[in-house]
């Protein structure tokens, strides 16, 4: 047997290794930005600054993917349905009483991230908003005895010439 160059433990940066009964030798690398792979177009470590992702090197991570910086990796990542419309304008669960409320809106968590570390956005959202009527319809005002305390609580409102 003939031995041709120096014989290494592993191949270098760049390079991977073709290994057949009769040799093993050194090959280089056919991605860009690949610091190392595993065969001539599946890279396995980036060069710094790049993400690995399916076997290639991107500056960025593409959509629906994650960038998981401590492996310098894409990840899939969470994916949300789109926004319900905004609820109905409310504060202490009524719909009268008050001159200001909140409306809220929300969506689902359509795919789970890959890894617990990544965030889902938000699923949810309040906004305020002015409240459709601020007398409830129905609502009586008895002489007004309670205190100030009291008649918010039930939402009369009295003038004060009463009672």
């Amino acid at each position: 047997m003939r031995q041709y160059g120096e014989c290494l433990h592993s191949c270098p940066s760049g390079y991977y290794g073709l290994r057949t009964p009769d040799m093993n030798r050194c090959s280089r690398c056919r991605i860009e930005n690949c610091d190392s792979c595993f065969s001539r177009d599946f890279c396995t470590k980036c060069k710094s600054g790049f993400y690995s992702h399916r076997g290639r090197c991107f500056r960025g991570c593409p959509a629906g993917f994650a960038a998981l910086e401590e492996l310098m990796e894409c990840v899939e990542g969470c994916e949300v349905g789109q926004w319900s419309e905004w609820g109905t304008c409310s504060r202490n669960n009524k719909t009268c009483g008050f001159k200001w409320g909140l409306e809220t809106r929300t969506r689902q968590i359509v795919k789970k991230p890959a890894k617990d570390t990544i965030p889902c956005p938000t699923i949810a959202e309040s906004r305020r908003c002015k409240m459709a009527m601020r007398h409830c319809p129905g609502g009586k005002c008895s002489p007004c005895l309670k205190s100030l305390y009291e008649m918010k609580s039930t939402f009369c409102l009295c003038s004060a010439s009463q009672g």
